[in-house]
């Protein structure tokens, strides 16, 4: 296993990229997951589920639970395949938000993983920008 840290800024306040990250109406948009499916319990202890459809059409229920929760600014959530990634929210500026996710993987899987937090980060960003209009 090798570390991975992804990190990226968004141009919103800490607190409304939390939000996006965790309320369950934008969850569900940047996930991407089948619509009215997902289920958000963001606390220590809480979990996540929502259901996916595949390429070929094919619905996968996906969960996970939220190991530990410090809200506006640190949380770990388990994704399929048992992996964990920490994310992290710092304020960097008024209407700024460094974020950084953090894994635990194999070295093969890095580039994998990097784009897909770049895809992730750019349905956030999409979101940010409906509500920041």
């Amino acid at each position: 296993m090798a570390e991975l840290t992804v990190t990226r800024t968004l141009e919103a306040p800490r607190e409304l990229v939390w939000r996006v990250l965790t309320e369950t109406p934008y969850f569900e948009r940047w996930l991407p997951a089948k619509p009215g499916t997902a289920k958000t319990d963001v606390r220590t202890g809480g979990s996540w589920e929502a259901t996916v459809v595949s390429a070929e059409g094919e619905e996968i229920v996906v969960s996970g639970p939220y190991p530990e929760v410090r809200a506006p600014e640190r949380m770990l959530m388990e994704v399929p395949g048992g992996v964990v990634t920490e994310i992290t929210l710092i304020s960097a500026g008024d209407d700024a938000t460094q974020i950084s996710y953090w894994f635990d993987v194999p070295e093969d899987l890095h580039g994998v993983i990097e784009e897909g937090v770049d895809d992730t980060l750019g349905k956030v960003a999409q979101i940010l920008a409906e509500l920041n209009r």
